[in-house]
């Protein structure tokens, strides 16, 4: 079993931007300039609170992604995925298929459904990396809501990813609930990108924002290598 996902490494390492520009912030500024020091901060903040969440939906997006990049190079059988994913990409094509005029390509394309993914529905069968795509899959996730991602990661198989996430910050010392301290780190962004200047974060509070994502990507890393693991491991997972 892998121990981490490549996309929670990058995301690691996009942390770097964030702590080039908390070094911007000034430390020690001249009696006459401190009402625009404290205005430069409070940018360095806020542009430092934006980057945080859109790094970390990134990460979320990449992770689903390389879940499909797995199954697209190991081809497990159909058996080995949930369902739920086989759904997705099947309704996606019925979907494509429905909003094209009538004619010959949509005829085709009627006709290569029930060649291509009536194979995707053999358990036995190997899946056809074609009829999948990551970039279909990350489109389910269409905001950083407990919701949304509790459902984009359960088409992979992962059970309630905002709860396992909790426990596994509690098990680690961190006394805290992921989807509400998630919601309100999301509304500080959007209340910020939506030109609320009320919205001041400290440098205190985006140090705690960003061990908070560091460890909830951890959480949400495991689980996804576990549901890869799960899926292209043919012998039993113990």
């Amino acid at each position: 079993m892998q121990k981490n996902l490549a996309a929670y490494d990058d995301f690691v390492n996009s942390t770097a931007e964030l702590h080039h520009l908390l070094s911007v912030r000034p430390t020690s500024p001249l009696a006459h300039r401190a009402d625009e020091s404290i205005q430069l901060e409070n940018a360095v903040h806020r542009a430092c609170l934006v980057l945080l969440v859109a790094h970390f939906e990134g990460f979320a997006k990449a992770a689903l992604s390389e879940y499909v990049d797995e199954v697209r190079a190991v081809r497990p059988p159909a058996r080995k995925v949930p369902p739920e994913f086989l759904e997705l990409f099947t309704r996606d094509r019925i979907q494509e298929i429905a909003s094209l005029p009538p004619g010959t390509d949509r005829v085709h394309r009627t006709r290569r459904l029930f060649t291509a993914f009536s194979d995707l529905w053999d358990q036995e069968r190997s899946i056809d990396p074609q009829v999948i795509s990551a970039k279909t899959l990350a489109r389910q996730m269409t905001s950083l809501k407990p919701a949304v991602l509790r459902d984009s990661f359960a088409l992979i198989g992962v059970e309630d990813i905002i709860d396992q996430a909790t426990s596994f910050l509690n098990d680690a010392g961190m006394s805290v609930r992921v989807d509400v301290k998630l919601e309100e780190i999301v509304n500080k962004r959007n209340s910020i990108a939506h030109g609320d200047y009320s919205v001041k974060p400290t440098s205190t509070d985006l140090e705690e924002y960003i061990n908070f994502f560091m460890a909830v990507g951890d959480a949400f890393s495991t689980c996804v290598v576990q549901a890869i693991d799960s899926a292209c491991t043919l012998r039993p997972i113990t």
